[in-house]
Parts: structure tokens; C-alpha cells; sequence
């Protein structure tokens, strides 16, 4: 469930930095005083929650450690079986 999560609030944190840097384009396309107005607020604000989203996103992976995508989150690491294998010996 939480993989779910990750990737709508990954979704939302893109589609609004493209949003942000829309307004910030629009801003110094066309330097109208309102626009640049609306570019330094609300671009910004857009931008600062699109950077807590993609922050959230993160620490929801981390508790997951990540284990969800390669679908191993049931899973125990494999027991090593035997002695390493030797490597090849230095003569002189």
C-alpha cells in the first residue's frame, strides 16, 4: 500500500514543479510586474510544496526500505553455501 503512496506523491510532486516553473518561465518571458508578482509568490510556494512531497515520498520509501520494488519484502537474503571459492596465488 505504501508503494502506492510513494509513487502518487512522486506524481504530484513533478506535476507541480512543472507547475512552478511554469509560472517562473511565464516570469521572465513576459516581465509584467503582476506576473512576476505571482511568479515570486505563488511559483514559490508551489515549488516548496512540490519539495516537501518528493520529501515525504522518501521517508515513506525509507521505512519501506525500498524492499517493495524488487519484491522482496517477504524475503530473507540467501545463506552463503560453503567456503568463499579461493583466488589465484602470487609466485615468485
Amino acid at each position: 500500500m505504501k508503494h502506492l503512496h510513494v509513487k502518487r506523491l512522486v506524481l504530484l510532486s513533478a506535476i507541480a514543479t512543472l507547475a512552478g516553473l511554469a509560472m517562473m518561465v511565464a516570469a521572465i518571458v513576459a516581465p509584467r510586474p503582476i506576473i512576476l508578482v505571482l511568479a515570486m509568490s505563488v511559483g514559490q510556494g508551489i515549488g516548496i510544496i512540490s519539495l516537501a512531497l518528493y520529501l515525504l515520498a522518501i521517508g515513506l520509501d525509507l521505512q519501506t526500505g525500498g524492499a517493495v520494488y524488487a519484491g522482496l519484502a517477504d524475503e530473507e537474503p540467501p545463506a552463503a553455501e560453503g567456503p568463499p571459492p579461493a583466488g589465484p596465488t602470487a609466485q615468485s
